[in-house]
């Protein structure tokens, strides 16, 4: 039987997806969709969290190449990174397919 091992970009598919599946980073994610250019505060405020939590939600966000940020003087602001939410978004497509086509309209 051959192994299946798994590619790089399932590899960061499931680093994505595992940044996602957090009910809190989801609602960070959208919040910051609607509010882009915010700040660690606004969250911390918005979300009623301490600053450290929800930095550190922010962080595996970041490392998961869903967020960008940009540091603007103490303060670090941050964007959705559209074109890594739209990969996703066409990797989640794909998984779709095999079944899509198995069944008949």
């Amino acid at each position: 039987m051959e192994s299946i091992v798994p590619t790089a970009e399932e590899e960061q598919l499931a680093i994505m997806l595992h940044a996602l599946g957090n009910p809190m980073r989801l609602a960070i994610m959208r919040y910051i969709a609607n509010n882009p250019g915010c700040i660690c505060n606004d969250l911390v405020v918005r979300f009623d969290r301490a600053q450290a939590t929800v930095s550190q939600h922010l962080a595996t966000l970041r490392r998961a190449n869903v967020l960008i940020s940009e540091q603007d003087g103490p303060a670090t602001c941050y964007w959705v990174n559209i074109k890594h939410v739209a990969w996703l978004y066409a990797q989640l497509g794909l998984l779709a397919l095999p079944s899509a086509q198995s069944e008949s309209p």
